[in-house]
């Protein structure tokens, strides 16, 4: 695949997974599992579910998570690498100016990413800007990380680097070690299944990773399903109803595991309850790469909002690696 492939299919993956999430946010998984969601859904819809965004928000309505993947995108292309102050200006952008959206508002800002612009527009350095502390571990982070992901494997760096590059894509909004190993995970994943290796090859190739290299061993165990080498065994149990990083991260590889395409790789990440847009959204750019856009189900593509900006998007921040 060439860059604005790949990139495409990432981002157009994420959004996706994102809009269909939506709706059903913050339910209880046993609710989730119970709606049993098949098309996309929302306020324009005859019967939309009963949540915070289901009567609110219309149908195919990407949030945060793909928004700040966009600005983050943005700025790549202005700056032609990662600069993290203009990373933050960006951000800012889309949540006081409404930039980056597919409605004509933004929406879905979470307390860890909204106390890191506060701290911005303050004037603290973008790299001071995420929360340090042990309950900073949203997962803000790791649901817009793919445009530092992309870089780092368009780029070829190695893994010192990575986790440098990926660990500050981190810390401009989640400073804390976990948030940033988290980060590492997901882009070695990604790697792995753009170096042409199916999701088992790709769950070996971050479970065989030396992090205490590189991470403390207050974050290894905390990600110790990956760090021990234990992914397959991984239940539903396991994952927490949280916006914790951590059970997102699991959430994305578990839903990567089972799936067998887009469509079902997508709603069981959906049906794991809770942060279910992230959740979603996270496990899109993974599903995205692997199955191709060709793949996402037609129905759920027609109703997408926003697709002349993700399309222009990804051309501009793939024509960056030419």
């Amino acid at each position: 695949m060439t860059k604005e492939a790949i990139t495409r299919n990432a981002l157009i993956g994420q959004a996706v997974g994102d809009a269909f999430g939506v709706p059903v946010e913050f339910l209880p998984r046993s609710t989730v599992r119970a709606i049993n969601l098949l098309e996309m859904t929302g306020a324009d819809s005859e019967e939309p579910p009963d949540s915070r965004w289901g009567t609110i928000i219309p149908k195919g309505s990407w949030s945060d998570d793909t928004s700040m993947t966009v600005a983050s995108m943005a700025s790549f292309v202005s700056c032609g690498g990662p600069d993290y102050e203009d990373q933050m200006r960006q951000f800012t952008r889309w949540w006081d100016g409404g930039a980056y959206c597919c409605l004509a508002y933004p929406f879905g800002l979470g307390g860890n990413i909204s106390a890191a612009m506060a701290r911005f527009r303050r004037g603290v350095p973008a790299l001071e800007c995420g929360g340090r502390q042990i309950m900073d571990n949203g997962n803000g982070a790791l649901m817009r990380i793919l445009p530092f992901s992309l870089y780092c494997i368009f780029r070829e760096l190695g893994p010192e680097e990575t986790v440098t590059v990926s660990g500050n894509g981190s810390a401009i909004t989640h400073g804390h070690e976990i948030s940033r190993l988290c980060c590492f995970v997901w882009t070695e994943f990604l790697r792995a299944l753009l170096s042409g290796r199916n999701v088992g090859g790709a769950i070996a190739a971050i479970e065989d990773l030396p992090y205490q290299r590189w991470f403390s061993e207050t974050a290894t165990s905390a990600v110790s399903f990956v760090t021990e080498g234990k992914i397959r065994d991984l239940r539903q149990a396991d994952i927490g109803e949280t916006g914790y990083v951590v059970d997102s991260l699991y959430a994305a590889l578990y839903s990567m595991i089972r799936g067998h395409d887009y469509e079902s790789t997508i709603r069981t990440a959906v049906s794991l309850g809770y942060d279910t847009d992230t959740n979603a959204a996270i496990t899109g750019t993974a599903a995205g790469i692997l199955y191709g856009i060709e793949d996402i189900p037609a129905r759920w593509l027609s109703v997408l909002r926003g697709r002349p900006l993700l399309d222009d998007t990804a051309q501009r921040f793939a024509a960056c690696f030419a």
